[in-house]
Formats: structure tokens, sequence, C-alpha cells
């Protein structure tokens, strides 16, 4: 009897697979596995990873694909192997325990649907329709101190005016006030 084994490995190895165990790779898992729905959410998930592999799903999720030397430099990620290890191991290891699917995935061509633009070597974040941001009652809030610049990600439960914030800096605390889409003419 012939064993499959999902995506679990590095490189798409399951560390379990013994003499015999048929290897799936990468693109035929994917394909399977993502034909079935998350359940869940992002805000399941991020609680759950350290800075730098919550950095390299906030970017995916944000530019929906990347190439690994994109997502290495996104902070203080030492090298390809450290950025596969955690797209694979930590990233996708949450999400299979999460939802039984992985939530990023690696493909050699394809076209973006957005764009039209065909891109070539490049991981991508998968079901970005089926994974909403915003829990009931909740709202979302991260940061990444990066090697030239400090990245603040926040969910806001209303639409805002960006061309003209009020940001303030005291004593190692931001703060930035925005108008509210359609109330700056109520004023």
């Amino acid at each position: 009897m012939e064993k499959t084994r999902g995506f679990n490995g590095f490189l798409g190895i399951d560390p379990k697979l013994g003499l015999g165990d048929k290897i799936i790779d990468h693109k035929d898992a994917s394909v399977v596995v993502t034909k079935r729905k998350t359940e869940g959410n992002l805000t399941q998930i991020l609680p759950n990873l350290d800075e730098k592999s919550r950095a390299i799903l906030w970017y995916l999720w944000w530019h929906r694909h990347a190439e690994i030397a994109e997502l290495r430099n996104l902070g203080d990620i030492v090298d390809d192997y450290d950025v596969l290890y955690r797209l694979k191991e930590i990233i996708n290891k949450k999400s299979h325990d999460l939802w039984g699917k992985p939530i990023v995935g690696f493909e050699q061509s394809k076209i973006d649907a957005l764009t039209g633009e065909k891109v070539l070597f490049s991981w991508w974040y998968l079901d970005e329709e089926n994974a909403p941001l915003l829990n009931a009652g909740s709202a979302l809030m991260d940061m990444f101190n990066e090697k030239d610049n400090v990245t603040i990600i926040a969910q806001l439960p209303v639409s805002v005016n960006l061309t003209a914030p009020d940001i303030q800096f005291k004593n190692g605390i931001l703060k930035v006030i925005f108008k509210k889409t359609g109330f700056e003419d109520q004023e």
C-alpha cells in the first residue's frame, strides 16, 4: 500500500517519511490543499508567530506574492534558508495546525490575477479572499522594528483621510490621529 503525506516538511519533504513513502511535490500538494476553504482568519495565526515570521506573512498578504530576496530583506533575517524555514516550518506549520492547509505557497510561474503580470519563482499568499482579518469586536495591530525603519500595521474599523495625520511622539510612545473620511466637511 502506497502512503501519501502532506506538505509538512522543509522543502516539501515530510521528515517522518519512511522508505517507500510517496513524496508529494509542493505544487501538486498546494493545488489539492488550496481547494478547501479557510475556516479562520489571520487574527488566529499572527499571535502564534514570532516577529520575523509575522513580517513575512504581512508582506505576502499585502503584496500577494514576493521573491525570496524580498522576504530576506524584511528585517533581521539571516539568509534564504532562514526565510524558507520560516515559510515552511513556522508559518505553514501553524496554518496546518489551525486550518489543515498552507497559507503561503511557492509557484515557479503564475499569472497575477490583479495585474495580469506573469510572476516567476515567487512565494504567494494563498486564499486571500477566504482569510478575513477582523474578528467580531477586535482590531488587528502589529509593529516591526526593521533594518532601516519601523513599520506599524493597524486595521481600522472606518475609512480615514491619509493626507494630513496628526503625528505625535513622546517618551517612546507614538500617537497618530486621522480624520475619518466624510467628516472633514462637517467642521
